[in-house]
């Protein structure tokens, strides 16, 4: 039987602070006007970005600015199943609390990730312990 941890419940504790993963990540802030001049990329750039053979059905006369313009096709990569199910309750919440049926996967990814905030060197370097034990999980458990 386990000993009860007295010091729990004495009422003149000091109360730990509450803290998060995301803590000292950058704020949620609407997308700055794109105005960004397109990056050039060497000749002998490889995207790490495989092409689906899945065809998109939406219209893809869209502006040609960097940022705006929909892919004509969508881009694979891989996602965890609990990034999975939470992308599908975002859609849900969207389609459900603000009645917005055309809502989709892609649409609420795209409106997370055009934060200019989260593209900074500074954010990216916050993520470096994050990607490492994403890679860290693909090799050992394949």
């Amino acid at each position: 039987m386990k000993t009860p941890r007295v010091h729990d419940f004495d009422p003149t504790a000091k109360i730990p602070e509450l803290t998060s993963p995301l803590d000292g990540m950058p704020a949620i802030q609407k997308p700055k006007p794109a105005g960004i001049a397109p990056v050039q990329e060497p000749a002998s750039f490889q995207s790490p970005h495989q092409s689906t053979d899945r065809s998109t059905k939406r219209s893809i006369n869209q502006s040609t600015v960097l940022g705006n313009k929909i892919l004509e096709k969508p881009k694979a990569f891989y996602i965890t199943e609990r990034l999975n199910q939470l992308i599908d309750e975002a859609v849900r919440y969207y389609q459900e609390k603000h009645n917005i049926k055309k809502v989709d996967r892609s649409v609420v990814v795209t409106a997370m990730l055009e934060n200019e905030a989260y593209w900074t060197a500074e954010a990216l370097d916050l993520l470096v312990d994050r990607v490492i034990s994403q890679l860290t999980h693909r090799l050992t458990n394949r």
